[in-house]
């Protein structure tokens, strides 16, 4: 008989070259899956410019006799074992019969899973499908088989998406306002509360005796006016303040009739938020088979302080289930027929047989 679960990851990291991490991190993976056939790969490599080769990805597939094989480079990568983020490291996820994954044409009908950069969010292409996935800074890199790919989107066969889940880790700090006055990228006023005011009466006080305004740990939340309902909103940095107008520098205008509000990233919160994330997942009754896990590079251990307390929580509800994740510059949610680009959050998705009744 084979393993219960016909998938495993493997990691390796240190200072050597990408092709002798691969190898490390696969006779890892292949030692759990018992010497079976090997009929997927998905491999990742950090940080972005790790010097990945067509030549090195077709000499593995010769070696698992394997010719679905995905890869990508990203700022950081990690499995239920270990993480790296600005390392040299390589993850990967290997999966035997009946398991396996093709090519993907975008389908409003169906769920992709996805790897690109943040150029992938130019004009309709997050309308075109629901995905879930991470972009990668603008030097990642992908491949199917040995091809280079602009963007990667796959679809997986014997398994499916069960369900996503999303670990925001925001402190809301203002109600949902109208936008009621803003020039260019400045915003002035929401609803009758001038901006910085608003930020100034808002902001909690453990950071007011802080010498300088954290702006890298606040954001703008931005709600649409044509938002479906249980749409995640986007979220935008806050790059400056302006005194002389109580006004707060974004990095975009906020969209027309849109409300807003005001919220900070907070690792207490971000903790909350993955056992409330974690719970729901917990409810399906769906065996899961494996798991893949899209996080922003600023939740990362340096957020929580020495360790990535997303990865604790995950490996107390699943100790001993296959993960395959990357640190990235955004995160792919899929909702309602359509994808969501967020920011410095965690997404979750199971992953079940699509052969075995629960």
């Amino acid at each position: 008989m084979g393993p219960s679960k016909p998938v495993a990851s493997g990691f390796a990291r240190g200072n050597r070259p990408p092709g002798e991490l691969l190898q490390s991190a696969i006779a890892e993976a292949r030692e759990k899956l018992s010497g079976e056939a090997i009929t997927a790969a998905l491999f990742l490599f950090s940080p972005t410019l790790a010097p990945v080769s067509p030549a090195l990805l077709q000499s593995q597939m010769r070696a698992l006799s394997c010719l679905q094989i995905a890869t990508g480079t990203f700022p950081g990568v990690f499995t239920e074992r270990d993480a790296a983020l600005g390392e040299n490291a390589c993850a990967v996820l290997l999966l035997s019969a009946p398991l396996g994954f093709t090519p993907q044409i975008p389908d409003p009908d169906l769920v992709t899973f996805s790897w690109g950069r943040l150029e992938q969010l130019q004009g309709e292409w997050l309308q075109q499908s629901p995905r879930f996935g991470s972009l990668s800074s603008r030097s990642g890199r992908f491949w199917y088989q040995a091809s280079p790919r602009n963007i990667l989107e796959i679809a997986f066969q014997g398994i499916q998406p069960s369900q996503s889940v999303w670990s925001a880790g925001l402190r809301t700090l203002s109600a949902p306002l109208p936008v009621h006055l803003q020039e260019g990228s400045l915003l002035l006023q929401l609803e009758r509360y001038l901006a910085l005011p608003l930020l100034a009466q808002n902001i909690p006080v453990s950071i007011r005796k802080d010498s300088r305004l954290p702006l890298e740990r606040l954001l703008m939340g931005e709600i649409r006016a044509d938002a479906a309902p249980g749409a995640p909103p986007e979220l935008l940095h806050i790059s400056a303040t302006d005194l002389n107008r109580s006004g707060l520098w974004l990095e975009r205008p906020l969209a027309e009739h849109s409300r807003a509000f005001l919220s900070l990233r907070d690792p207490a919160i971000a903790e909350r938020d993955t056992r409330i994330a974690l719970e729901q997942l917990s409810a399906s009754t769906q065996e899961p088979t494996f798991a893949w896990i899209s996080s922003s590079i600023g939740r990362d251990a340096a957020f929580f302080g020495q360790e990535d307390q997303d990865l604790c929580i995950w490996r107390e509800q699943y100790p001993d289930l296959p993960i395959l994740g990357a640190y990235g510059m955004g995160e792919l949610f899929p909702h309602q027929q359509r994808s969501h680009f967020l920011r410095y959050g965690k997404i979750y998705t199971l992953f079940s047989r699509t052969d075995i009744c629960p």
